[in-house]
């Protein structure tokens, strides 16, 4: 009986330092699931195809010139977002839309990575006071800032897509200013449509749940209203993202073939938002900048949503992102403008033999 138990007892473990013995490697090995080695084999295969694919876009976030486009866009954008938000809450005060303006102010806690407070105050004063000089002032500083924001995107997109030609300052300032004002009307609707759906959702649950229940309701209206406000918002950033890879380059792109880049965008931009949220308090701009520390933190979060946007259009020229097959409807398709372009140019400046 004391045999039989002894023999049942493992072996003690080697020391710390010793090498474990081969019979121990193999029953961990054989310790594995079964039939996991042609799993681990498809997902190396997987991931080697994707990084073959996603590759070549990748590799423009590291070129100078890109680096450029993105730093210009950032400082632009920082330049045009309080203006736009002041211009935003306008055009609600006109509609006597107050939840409208409680809705901006959300979207600036729940978007912005840092100073939501400050901005939010800043907000607050120059709709009360100097408000027919702030409408005018916010109106100016678009004009100029939306050329700043917009003329290095379109040179950036359209080396993307082998256009070698941009517009003149005019014609740019002229698409700048229609994108602004059809991204400021996505930005309008798109508040308007989360105010109405937020006092809809909140009237619904009140109407469903118990009166006794009334402490619940302040934590389930913030729930609902943080749900409304991502259901609304994120169709407008993709529709955004959407008007600028396809009115912006200098040259036909085809709507079908950039709707797919502007999509994945828009969903990679929500995890970038997260994501810099929680790399924020490692990067610690307090300590270095002190009170320049929220300037900085706008222009890294610029530069690199800037970045994200060029990564999705070269997604889109290359003919990487597409629609899913059962969602095209067998509409045209023409994969990578841009790369039947460079051929035609490579083709032209190969000597004759």
């Amino acid at each position: 009986m004391s045999s039989s138990s002894s023999s049942e007892i493992p072996p003690p473990p080697p020391p710390a330092g010793a090498a474990y013995p081969p019979e121990a490697a193999a029953g961990w090995f054989t310790a594995l699931p079964p039939g996991w080695r042609p799993r681990a084999r498809l997902l190396w295969r997987q991931t080697k195809a994707a990084a073959k694919l996603l590759g070549p876009s990748a590799k423009l976030l590291f070129q100078i010139e890109n680096h450029t486009y993105a730093y210009s866009v950032a400082a632009s954008v920082i330049l045009a977002f309080l203006p736009f938000l002041l211009l935003q809450i306008t055009i609600a005060g006109m509609f006597k839309s107050l939840g409208s303006v409680q809705v901006i102010f959300q979207v600036v806690r729940d978007y912005l990575p840092a100073g939501q407070s400050l901005i939010i105050n800043d907000l607050k004063y120059l709709s009360t006071h100097h408000q027919h000089a702030a409408q005018a002032f916010s109106l100016l500083m678009l004009a100029i800032s939306s050329t700043g924001v917009f003329l290095p995107l379109e040179v950036a997109l359209n080396g993307i897509w082998g256009f070698h030609r941009n517009r003149s300052y005019v014609r740019n300032q002229g698409v700048s200013l229609g994108l602004v004002a059809a991204c400021g009307a996505l930005a309008y609707i798109s508040v308007a449509l989360t105010a109405a759906g937020q006092g809809f959702a909140g009237h619904l649950l009140h109407f469903l749940l118990p009166a006794a229940w009334t402490g619940a309701f302040r934590a389930s209206d913030a729930v609902l209203a943080w749900c409304v406000m991502r259901l609304c918002v994120l169709p407008a950033t993709i529709l955004g993202f959407f008007l600028i890879y396809w009115w912006l380059p200098n040259g036909p792109v085809p709507a079908v073939q950039v709707f797919p880049a502007a999509f994945y965008a828009g969903l990679l931009a929500e995890i970038f938002r997260t994501v810099f949220r929680w790399v924020l308090p490692l990067l610690d701009f307090k300590t270095v900048y002190a009170d320049f520390a929220l300037p900085v933190t706008l222009i890294v979060w610029g530069f690199a949503g800037a970045l994200l946007l060029l990564f999705g259009a070269s997604l889109s020229a290359r003919g990487i992102a597409r629609m899913p097959a059962h969602l095209r409807m067998n509409l045209p398709w023409r994969a990578g403008l841009g790369h039947h372009r460079r051929q035609a140019d490579e083709t032209k400046t190969q000597p004759a033999p």
